[in-house]
């Protein structure tokens, strides 16, 4: 697949076709890689697009208009190729519809654009999702970008999560009470620390000399995630797996958003190294 370079003077990024995942995103001035390069020992993902599913159902079908269907977890779009469609030196634009391979899995026809636009050393992308059908259609939604941990060849030990506001959350084995700091506790992020309607709107992994910083807004959800990992995931979502056994419908799952016929979805969310 084709790979697409978003670069100045301060910052380089490479896009690749193939779930429109960014392969790499590189300080000009330190050298540093902060984007997780993919290693299937740990998990071969780098930072999926998480579309029509977030994680997957207690049963692993999506039940959709009295019907049964399969897609694995996450959905397609992480296995699916983009086409680039905008690219100069600063912003690149890919596109993914619905196709045979997608229909088999999600009834419903799509268009699902992604713009990435580089500005110094921060990245922005953007999102839009297109209902192509004649009747509402029900999707989930979320991001998963994994960042190098460490970024500057220091130890993981010495890395922490940083968030902008004061949190309060109790889950599994992880606690904060009107804390912003997340010590990086090696089982609870195998587990996935979770925050349901976080006040915060940047989360930041670093070791307070270099980091890395996500900025999100409106995401109801915003999950952490390292399997025993050199990386670290900042998951904002709108939609979230199943975790309990749900016997509804599809488009009645808490966190499913619903899209009226020809009615178009779109968020954002930025990444930004230093």
């Amino acid at each position: 697949m084709a790979q697409f370079i978003l670069e100045n003077y301060e910052a380089r990024v490479v896009i690749d076709e193939h779930a429109s995942e960014i392969h790499s995103f590189t300080d000009k001035d330190t050298d540093n890689e902060y984007m997780w390069q993919g290693d299937p020992a740990y998990w071969a993902g780098r930072n999926p697009t998480l579309f029509p599913m977030v994680g997957a159902t207690w049963d692993k079908i999506l039940h959709i208009n009295g019907k049964e269907y399969k897609t694995g977890n996450h959905g397609f779009t992480r296995r699916s190729d983009f086409t680039c469609v905008e690219h100069d030196d600063n912003h690149c634009i890919m596109e993914l519809k619905d196709s045979e391979a997608t229909l088999a899995e999600y009834p419903f026809h799509f268009t699902l654009r992604i713009q990435y636009v580089l500005e110094g050393r921060k990245l922005f992308i953007y999102y839009t999702i297109t209902n192509d059908n004649e009747v509402d259609m029900p999707f989930n939604f979320g991001l998963h970008p994994a960042f190098n941990c460490p970024t500057d060849g220091g130890d993981y030990e010495d890395y922490y999560l940083q968030l902008n506001q004061n949190e309060t959350f109790d889950w599994l084995d992880t606690h904060l009470n009107n804390e912003n700091r997340i010590e990086l506790d090696r089982d609870a992020l195998a587990k996935t620390i979770i925050i349901k309607d976080p006040k915060s709107t940047e989360a930041s992994l670093t070791n307070g000399k270099h980091g890395v910083t996500v900025g999100f807004k409106d995401y109801p959800w915003l999950a952490f995630w390292s399997p025993n990992a050199p990386f670290v995931c900042i998951e904002p979502w709108y939609s979230h797996t199943d975790f309990e056994e749900v016997r509804v419908p599809f488009e009645q799952r808490e966190g499913t958003l619903v899209l009226k016929p020809h009615e178009t979805f779109e968020t954002s969310y930025s990444i930004r190294i230093w």
